[in-house]
Parts: structure tokens; C-alpha cells; sequence
């Protein structure tokens, strides 16, 4: 429960900045809710990414 509570936390705090990156990178069109979706969706595309690469390389540990 502590782990999940750690990750969660270093996730949302990641969020933070990459949301703030993607506002400031795109133009006004885009709003300030919107720009946190789209970092959260980010993390989330890299964390299912990373784990689908380690199964194929390692099924074993699976």
C-alpha cells in the first residue's frame, strides 16, 4: 500500500511539470485541464510502454 501510495504521488507530481511543458508549448486554444489529460496520458502511454517491453524481454519474471 505504500508503494502504491509513493507511485501514485511521484506521478502526480511528474504531472505537475509535464502538464505546465505541454500548456506553455501549445497555443491559447488549449485549455489549462485539457494540458494535464494530455500529461497524464503521456505518463500513462510511456508506463504501459516500458512494462510491455520488460514482459517480451524477460517473460520469465512474469
Amino acid at each position: 500500500m505504500k508503494k502504491l501510495s509513493l507511485f501514485l504521488f511521484l506521478t502526480l507530481s511528474l504531472n505537475v511539470f509535464l502538464a505546465q511543458t505541454v500548456y506553455a508549448a501549445t497555443p491559447d486554444e488549449i485549455s489549462r485541464a485539457a494540458s494535464y489529460a494530455i500529461g497524464l496520458l503521456g505518463i500513462a502511454t510511456l508506463a504501459v510502454s516500458t512494462y510491455l517491453f520488460l514482459v517480451i524481454f524477460q517473460p520469465e519474471k512474469f
